[in-house]
C-alpha cells in the first residue's frame, strides 16, 4: 500500500508538472532588465499565457552559446534581442527553427526587417552614433580650427590620438557592426580595415561593451567614441551628460531579432511570443524603455531620438556581414592586438 501510494503521487506531480509547463513558455533574453521584465508582465497580461525569463544578460554572444550548449536538450523556447547577426549565426548551425509571424502582414511592417527564410523576425533597430566631451572639445580641439567630429573619418585626426574610446567586436556586436560600415561604406575590405588601422592609431582603450564609451567620455577620460545612438541619447537624458551626440553619415545599424529555438519545448507558445513582440504593446514598452526604433510604423519615438528619414545608414548587405564574422574579426584581432 505504502509503495503504491508513493507511486501515485509521483505519477500526479510528472502529470501536473508537465501539464503546467505546456503552458509557459520559456525566455532568453539579450535585453535590459527592465525592458525584459516589462515584455514577460505584458505578454501574461494579454494571452494569460504564463512565461518564464530564464536567462537576461545584455551580451547576445553568451545567450548564443547557451543555447549551442543546450542543443541535445533545449531548455528555452526563444530567444530575444541581440542583432541579426547572432540569429543568422543560430540558423545556420540549425539551432534554430523558422517561424513566420502573422503579425508582419497584418501590420504592415517591412520584410526588410526579416529573415528571407523565417528564421529570425526583427522586432526593433538602433544606428550607431558618435559622442564627443562638449568641454573638451570646446578647450582643446576647437582652437585647432578643427570642426567637431561629424563624420567617422573625423575620428582619424592626429588630434585625437589616445582620445578615442571604442569597442571591441570581440564581445560586442555593436564593434562588429562598426567594422562592417567602414567596409560597406569605402567599398571593400582593404579599405575598411585601412581605417580601423589608422584609427588604431588614436584609440585609447577597446571596451568589451557596446557602450562602454559613454561613461568615459562624459566623465572626460577621452574626447570622442561611439555608441548605440539610443543608449546614448537616454543616458545623456536621465543624467544630464555633458557630451554631444552625432548620427554620422554611413553608420552602422542592427536589426534586433527573436528566434525559436530548435526543438523547443513549447514551440506555439514560443510563436505566441514573436507575434506579441510585434504589437503596440511591446513595441512601445521596447521603446520608452531602451529608446529603440520600432519596427511598427504606429508606434511613436521617444524624445531627443532622430527621424528615421534623417538617418544616413551605411549602404548594408546582411547576408553577407552575417557570413563575414569569424574572418572580419580574426583580422580586426589582427590589427589591433586585441
Amino acid at each position: 500500500m505504502k509503495k503504491a501510494f508513493v507511486l501515485s503521487c509521483l505519477l500526479l506531480s510528472v502529470v501536473l508538472g508537465s501539464g503546467f509547463a505546456q503552458n509557459k513558455v520559456i525566455i532568453y533574453a539579450a535585453l535590459d532588465t527592465k525592458t525584459a521584465n516589462d515584455l514577460v508582465a505584458a505578454f501574461k497580461q494579454k494571452t494569460g499565457i504564463d512565461a518564464e525569463l530564464a536567462l537576461q544578460i545584455e551580451q547576445a554572444g553568451t545567450i548564443a552559446s547557451r543555447v549551442k550548449t543546450e542543443a541535445d536538450n533545449p531548455r528555452a523556447d526563444v530567444v530575444i534581442g541581440g542583432n541579426s547577426n547572432f540569429h543568422s549565426d543560430l540558423a545556420a548551425g540549425g539551432f534554430t527553427t523558422p517561424y513566420v509571424s502573422p503579425v508582419i502582414k497584418q501590420a504592415g511592417i517591412d520584410p526588410k526587417f526579416m529573415d528571407d527564410n523565417g528564421y529570425w523576425t526583427g522586432w526593433y533597430y538602433g544606428a550607431l552614433c558618435l559622442i564627443y566631451n562638449t568641454k573638451r572639445y570646446q578647450t582643446e580641439i576647437a582652437p585647432k580650427g578643427i570642426k567637431p567630429p561629424a563624420t567617422w573619418d573625423d575620428l582619424l585626426n592626429p588630434a585625437y590620438k589616445g582620445e578615442v574610446i571604442a569597442s571591441n567586436p570581440a564581445t560586442t556586436g555593436a564593434a562588429y557592426l562598426m567594422l562592417a560600415a567602414q567596409i560597406f561604406r569605402l567599398g571593400n575590405e582593404e579599405a575598411g580595415f585601412d581605417y580601423i588601422r589608422k584609427l588604431n592609431e588614436n584609440v585609447a582603450q577597446y571596451t568589451a561593451g557596446a557602450n562602454g564609451s559613454i561613461p568615459l567620455v562624459s566623465q572626460g577620460e577621452a574626447i570622442a567614441g561611439f555608441a548605440w545612438g539610443h543608449d546614448t541619447i537616454k543616458q545623456k537624458i536621465q543624467g544630464n551628460l555633458p557630451i554631444t551626440v552625432v548620427f554620422p553619415k554611413d553608420t552602422g545599424f542592427e536589426i534586433g531579432a527573436a528566434s525559436v529555438i530548435k526543438g523547443a519545448p513549447h514551440k506555439d507558445l514560443a510563436g505566441r511570443f514573436i507575434d506579441f513582440l510585434l504589437s503596440p504593446e511591446a513595441q512601445k514598452i521596447n521603446t520608452e524603455n531602451g529608446y529603440r526604433y520600432p519596427v511598427r510604423t504606429d508606434v511613436a519615438l521617444p524624445v531627443g531620438m532622430p527621424a528615421v528619414k534623417d538617418l544616413k545608414l551605411a549602404p548594408w548587405d546582411l547576408k553577407l556581414a552575417a557570413a563575414k564574422v569569424d574572418d572580419w574579426k580574426k583580422k580586426w584581432s589582427a590589427i589591433t592586438g586585441k
